[in-house]
């Protein structure tokens, strides 16, 4: 009966205990498979279950805000975007027993440009355009009439 308890509770720490390769997260304003933000946004980038590591490094595919920003090694960090666009975040922890784990997540900026449409008033256009291809007209039907009297085609 002892070795049972024994083994009982070595079983319930193998459970319990944190597992180093199963358990790191990584999220992006709390999403951890996709994010979608407008340009000007600050994202913030967690990764959590990396107590354990020697070395975290974030790769963001790209210089995210600014010069000299593609990667980090700090497990919370923020970056406002600006460039629209997809980026590919990827964060690689590194552990003691030379294991890599690796997490991915997608961010996608999209920019909305503001345009103020100005306003045509369309009236004036209208018979301005329409004054102009009476003229026209009367200008052609005009020229029509005195190749018709003189019979001379091209």
């Amino acid at each position: 009966m002892g070795k049972s308890k024994f083994s009982l509770a070595i079983l319930a720490l193998l459970l319990l205990s944190p597992n180093t390769t199963g358990e790191v997260q990584i999220t992006a304003n709390g999403e951890s498979n996709i994010l979608f933000v407008d340009s000007g946004q600050t994202i913030t980038f967690n990764a959590k279950g990396i107590e354990n590591s020697t070395s975290v490094l974030w790769d963001f595919g790209r210089n995210i805000n600014g010069p000299d920003t593609r990667y980090s090694n700090l497990s919370l960090i923020e970056h406002t975007v600006h460039a629209s666009g997809r980026y590919n975040v990827t964060l690689t922890a590194s552990y003691e027993n030379e294991e890599n784990i690796v997490k991915k997540i997608i961010i996608i900026v999209s920019f909305e440009e503001t345009f103020e449409e100005e306003i045509v008033h369309s009236e004036a256009l209208f018979f301005s355009i329409a004054a102009t291809e009476v003229i026209m007209s009367l200008g052609l039907g005009y020229w029509t009439s005195l190749i018709r009297k003189e019979k001379v085609y091209l």
